[in-house]
Order: structure tokens, then C-alpha cells, then sequence
């Protein structure tokens, strides 16, 4: 299916075979191609929790039988967008990944028979066990073909790109993000469709659909299959091909950058740098990229190695979680560049000596400089879009250049709608997620390597030995054309689902009974409400999606309540202050930011409702 042929198909969903998903699994399978037979005997097989279950062998595929193994529904497998989020050892409980995957399968539907799939994760605990799980499942369901990454490794966005560059019917990736990981913490999983993007509502809502319901599981009789290393294994008339993880998405990376200017600005003797992986899966793609390709220094790279526990740590590139790196960058010999990325590689963060760069105005810095410093944007940009709770520095960007805009809830699907539609070129979320069309994933190696670029080329004409134009200087020069949005966000994490949504209705009414002029504290209010979003490419509507204080002189305050992480809820609390002052350009923004801080407290009383008194992270 071609890019444009997948956004018609979201924008028409009566004319997907999704609309007309089959009433239940025994129905799909009579779908299935001719090489399925069926069959009547019954066989045992183990049971993962020792002895065995009777399992009807259903059919025969060219080459190994397909057992129908017998479940029932188990609760709480309701997918969000970012797919299912659960602790490491429920996944690991008897049927409960593959009840979601065979629901998947299900919710696909006939579309999905005698197609390719990728395959890959994060490199998480528990990732290697879950790929045989789910090879079984495809091979029972019709699926001809898996593409895995070796070892079970495929970032995020170089899953995407793995999808768009094969044509792949989608993929399948083991992650939780910028969660821990582990046998006590976090796993998850979730489906990108055929253009590389997450699954729309539609796939995910008859997923849930179908865990609600499921009865059988169909699984491939087939052995585990060998990870670690790269070559085709082939079972009759399923194939499962293991790949190097890092080809499809460095071809990609190479069209976007001009990879030997890269390397000569990378290889100067004046050029220092430090890339913190915090033991994730870019750690496998950080010597391939930033010292073989590209020829940085092997020390640059710290905490490479990814770990099936990411060394006990948090992989979220913030302040906070990322505090070696913040405390290498903030040395008396600090380098000149510094980034991190997460758990499956999708988000950034961005420092130069004793500077950190805001996601906010990272994603307008690349997109303010994108044209003259990177060759795929060398033509111009389509537009570029924002998250609604991301600081209004892109539009200033946007208006100066005449570009299209659009400010989108959170949720990477909105920003694929438009890029495949030709509308958005970059785009950014302020929780440290950037990137551009190359993908339809934010990427974080992409950040990185934008940021790189802007720094060689504002840096060509500077002889070796002569100071550098540094990350800060780059940002303080943006902000003298832009103005400085000054930003902050307060995370509370593992909050009571209660009280949070209790805070949340209690807002709602303050929003009611608010009208414009009102005072709130020393800010006038200009409106206030609950985001809504009409999508202009398929005319969906998003409602709900944070609350906002928009205050006359460009204030803002938003809530959300973040589902990213497997237990409780995570409030965020987003404050924005914009100043086209110079003088006031270096200001620290939470003293800058402490009045409105204040009334964001006190209006919706967080303290009162939640019990805490600081937040768990600021950035």
C-alpha cells in the first residue's frame, strides 16, 4: 500500500477492510489461503505454566501444522495509540501478549494474510522471549513473511523507516518508550501501519475489541528462531529474515544529511562531543553511526552498551534522568555538543557547554535553519506543526518564513496525517520528540544529527584553532531574531488515577465559570478551554486533549494527564511566558516563570488534590 494510498484509507474508513472486521476469529479464518487444510486430531502442547492444554491442531500450512490454543479474554488490555503499556510480568502471565497479538491479527483481518511484517524493540527484558511468541502467531495467522531486527533490536524510527523503505504491510515494536525496564518494570508493544506511522484509533480500539472476546489463539508450530544472527530461515511458506537493524534506517538518515560534511566537521580537532544512549537501544546504533560513519571518538559515546534493564536507570533524556551527561556538560571541560536519546530511540535531548537547548525551541532552531543546513530540506519546507502543550516558538518561525502551521494534540498520528499529505516538513512535541516526513515517527538520531549539521554549517568558514560557534551561541542569536518563549514543565508522576481526574473536573469548572478579562492572579485571561482538534486532512475530531489558560499577553497555562506510563497517572504542567526583551534573554526561565507557576498552582489546586508539594521532574 503506498503512503498516499494508506492516508486515503484513513481519511475513508468505510473503504477499509478494518470497517468490516470479522465478527470472530473462527470467521476470519476461513479466509485464510488455500494452503491451510484442515485438520481434526488433537495434540498437547506445554502450557507456560507447566504440563500442558489440549490444543486442536486446526490446519496445515505448506510446511508445519497451526494448533489452536484455547484462552479467554483477560482485562486491561485496552491499546492507546502509543500501543499497550503493562508491567514486565503481566505481559509474562500465561496468554497475555499473545491474546493481544492474535487480536491484532484478528483486527486485521484478511488484509494482513500473505503479507510481510518487521518486527523489533527496544532491547528491553523479556523483548527476545516475546519475538518466538509472536513469529508463532504470525505464522498462524497467514502472515508470509517477518523481518526481525538481529537480536530483536529496531528502534523506533528505524522501525518506520524499515516499513516505508520495504513497502511492509507494518510492524510490530517492543517498547515502552522512555519507561524502565526489567523484570519488576515496564513492557509494551505497538503496531505502526504501512506508511510507518502508529496505528490509527480505528486498529487500535477493534484490538480491544477483539481481547474482550478472544477464544483461540492460532500458533505456527515452528521452532524458536536463531536472533542473533542475520540471514533467512524459512518454515514451508512462512519466512522469518533476520536484518541488520541499522541498514534501512542509516540509507535513510543518508538522504536526509550530507553525511561527509557531517564527518569533516565531526573530525575537527577543536570538536568535542559526548552522545549518552543511558544504555537503550541507540546504544547499538551509536558506533555505527557517530564514530564509523561519521568519525566521531569512540570515548564521545557513554552508557552504548544497551542493557535488558538499561543499567537500572530511567532512559528519559531530561535533566534529570540524564544527570552524567548534564554533569560532563556542566564540567569545567565541558565539550561542545551534548545529546542523549531514550528507551527505543525516538526522543532527544539537545546541550551545549553549560547550555540546554528546550525541546520547543529545538524543533523551531532545526526548522529555522533546516533549508541552509540540511540537503533534503534544501528546496523549502511544506509546513511544519507543533504539539497544542509545545511553546509558541515554532510559530514565530513559521510566520517570519511563510510557512503553513498547525498545532495538533499530542499523538505522532496527527503529525502523519499531514506529512502524508504533503502539509508538515518538522515537527515537535515540547516531551523531547522531534523529527520530520523522513518517517512518520519523531527520531531522536535524526535530532541529533540536525543539530550537528546547523553547528557545521554555521561553523564552515571558522578556521581550526578559532572559537567555535557554539549550540548557546546558535540559540541566543534565534531568540534575538524570534524572541524567547520562556518555557517549563512540571511532571508529577505516579499520581492516584483519582485524583488526578478529580483535579482535572476541577479545573473543567473553573473554565465554566471563566469568561474572557477575568483576572487570574496578575494575568488577564483571553480564553480558556479543553483542546479540541478538527483534523484537516480527515475531518476527525480530538476532543479533550488539555486543558489551556491563554492569557492577553501571550501566557499560557496547560494540563494534561499523561498516558505513557504502566501505573497510576502522570499530571503535566506546562507554563509559557514569551519576551522579545534581549536583555532578559539570559534569565533563568523559573524565576522568570515564577509568578505564573504560582497561578497555575493555586488555580488548580494540585497540592490540595494530589498531596504533592514538588514535582517529581521539572524541565
Amino acid at each position: 500500500m503506498s503512503n498516499k494510498t494508506a492516508a486515503a484509507a484513513r481519511a475513508s474508513p468505510a473503504a477499509s477492510p478494518r470497517a468490516r472486521a470479522p465478527a470472530s476469529a473462527a470467521h476470519q479464518f476461513g479466509r485464510l489461503p488455500s494452503a491451510f487444510k484442515a485438520l481434526s486430531q488433537l495434540e498437547a502442547a506445554p502450557s507456560p505454566r507447566g504440563g500442558s492444554v489440549k490444543v486442536a491442531a486446526v490446519a496445515q500450512m505448506e510446511g508445519f501444522t497451526v494448533k489452536s490454543v484455547p484462552t479467554k479474554p483477560i482485562e486491561g488490555q485496552k491499546t492507546g495509540t502509543s500501543g499497550l503499556r503493562k508491567k514486565t510480568k503481566v505481559f509474562m502471565s500465561e496468554n497475555y501478549l499473545a491474546n493481544w497479538i492474535q487480536s491484532l491479527f484478528n483486527a486485521l483481518g484478511k488484509e494482513a494474510v500473505g503479507k510481510t511484517i518487521g518486527l523489533g524493540g527496544d532491547g528491553r527484558y523479556f523483548n527476545k522471549e516475546a519475538v518466538q511468541i509472536i513469529l508463532r502467531l504470525a505464522a498462524g495467522n497467514g502472515i508470509s513473511k517477518v523481518v526481525v531486527g538481529k537480536d530483536a533490536i529496531m528502534a523506533t524510527p528505524a522501525m518506520s523507516a524499515l516499513i516505508r523503505r520495504r513497502s511492509l504491510y507494518g510492524g510490530l515494536i517492543m517498547s515502552a518508550s522512555h519507561n524502565p525496564a526489567g523484570p519488576e518494570e515496564d513492557w509494551g508493544i505497538k503496531f505502526n501501519y504501512s506508511a510507518g506511522e502508529p496505528a490509527p484509533e480505528k486498529i487500535t480500539d477493534e484490538i480491544y475489541g477483539f481481547t474482550t472476546s478472544i477464544g483461540e489463539l492460532k500458533m505456527g508450530d515452528i521452532p524458536d528462531v536463531d536472533l542473533s544472527k542475520v540471514g533467512t530461515t524459512k518454515f514451508g511458506s512462512f519466512e522469518v529474515e533476520v536484518v541488520d537493524y541499522t541498514a534501512e534506517y542509516f540509507a535513510t538518515l543518508k538522504e536526509v544529511f550530507d553525511f561527509p560534511a557531517l564527518r569533516a566537521f565531526m573530525s575537527r580537532a577543536d570538536f568535542s562531543m559526548v552522545f549518552d544512549a543511558l544504555h537503550a537501544v541507540t546504544g547499538a546504533y551509536a558506533d555505527p553511526l557517530l564514530v564509523k560513519e561519521l568519525g566521531g571518538k569512540p570515548d564521545s559515546l557513554h552508557n552504548a552498551v544497551p542493557l535488558e534493564d538499561f543499567g537500572g536507570g530511567h532512559p528519559d533524556p531530561n535533566l534529570t534522568y540524564a544527570h552524567e551527561l548534564v554533569e560532563v556538560m556542566w564540567s569545567d571541560k565541558a565539550p561542545v555538543f551534548g545529546a542523549a536519546s531514550d528507551g527505543d530511540g525516538d526522543r532527544n535531548m539537545i546541550l551545549g557547554s553549560h547550555f540546554f537547548v528546550t525541546p520547543s525551541d529545538s524543533v523551531a532552531i532545526i526548522a529555522a535553519n533546516a533549508q541552509a543546513a540540511i540537503p533534503y530540506f534544501k528546496g523549502g519546507l511544506k509546513g511544519v506543526a507543533r504539539s497544542m502543550p509545545t511553546s509558541g516558538a515554532l510559530d514565530r518561525v513559521a510566520t517570519k518564513l511563510g510557512l503553513p502551521f498547525y498545532e495538533t494534540p499530542t499523538g505522532w498520528k496527527f503529525f502523519g496525517n499531514l506529512m502524508d499529505a504533503e502539509q508538515c516538513s518538522i515537527c515537535g512535541e515540547e516531551s523531547f520528540g522531534t523529527g520530520a516526513d523522513h518517517v512518520r515517527e519523531k527520531d531522536g538520531l535524526w535530532a541529533v544529527l540536525a543539530w550537528l549539521s546547523i553547528l557545521a554549517q554555521k561553523n564552515k568558514g571558522v578556521p581550526v584553532g578559532a572559537p567555535l560557534v557554539s549550540v548557546k551561541d546558535i540559540v541566543m542569536d534565534h531568540w534575538k531574531q524570534f524572541g524567547r518563549n520562556f518555557y517549563s514543565r512540571y511532571d508529577y508522576e505516579g499520581v492516584e488515577s483519582e485524583a488526578a481526574n478529580k483535579m482535572i473536573a476541577h479545573l473543567e469548572g473553573v473554565i465554566a465559570g471563566s469568561k474572557k478579562g477575568d483576572k487570574f492572579g496578575d494575568y488577564v485571561l483571553e480564553t480558556a478551554d479543553n483542546f479540541t482538534y478538527t483534523d484537516p486532512i480527515d475531518g476527525s475530531v480530538a476532543k479533550n486533549q488539555g486543558i489551556r489558560f491563554v492569557f492577553q499577553d501571550g501566557s499560557r497555562i496547560i494540563f494534561r494527564l499523561s498516558g505513557t506510563g504502566s501505573a497510576g497517572a502522570t499530571i503535566r504542567m506546562y507554563i509559557e511566558a514569551y519576551t522579545n526583551d534581549a536583555s532578559s534573554f539570559e534569565k533563568d526561565a523559573q524565576e522568570v516563570l515564577k509568578g505564573i507557576i504560582g497561578t497555575a498552582l493555586e488555580t488548580s489546586k494540585l497540592t490540595e488534590f494530589t498531596g504533592r508539594d514538588k514535582p517529581t521532574v521539572i524541565t
